[in-house]
């Protein structure tokens, strides 16, 4: 690759959680593989399968109703930054969910573009990351059509299944 053509590849940051959020992420691999590009998500052993063939970065897993969850996930959103400042993704593209949420932020105050793809589970409601990223969103791509009237600025996308 050319000097020129590094300048005008772009990088993609794929941020997500465990489960159903990575398993979406991976159908997405037809267009995120001809780029380069690194997984944000949170660490365990079917994440960890992803340093096999991908560069991939890991987080603490944490939930909302864990003991100290607004400083483990602030200790998180540290490490994220310190990846994004290291890879300087120029779009990140997440299907969520908690831990997706202080990356796509992050990413958007260093200058990146976010892509959100709401989860495919919510059919007729909003999930809580999907409302929280909305609003830093470069496009926001929902799965069900019904839930379009709680996102003015999404677009429907259809399935990723």
């Amino acid at each position: 690759m050319t000097g020129r053509a590094r300048k005008t590849a772009k990088k993609l940051c794929l941020a997500c959680s465990l489960g159903g959020h990575l398993t979406q992420m991976l159908q997405l691999e037809p267009l995120y593989a001809r780029y380069d590009h690194f997984f944000i998500t949170e660490d365990a052993p079917l994440s960890r399968s992803l340093s096999d063939g991908e560069r991939a970065y890991f987080v603490r897993l944490v939930n909302r109703r864990m003991p100290l969850f607004p400083f483990l996930l602030l200790g998180n959103a540290a490490r994220v930054f310190g990846i994004l400042r290291r890879e300087r993704p120029d779009v990140v593209i997440s299907t969520g969910a908690l831990n997706a949420v202080p990356v796509c932020y992050l990413a958007k105050l260093l200058g990146s573009r976010v892509v959100f793809i709401e989860s495919f589970a919510k059919v007729t409601t909003p999930t809580l990351s999907g409302r929280l990223v909305h609003p830093v969103a470069d496009l926001f791509i929902v799965q069900w059509e019904s839930l379009l009237p709680f996102y003015p600025k999404a677009v429907y996308g259809g399935s990723l299944y």
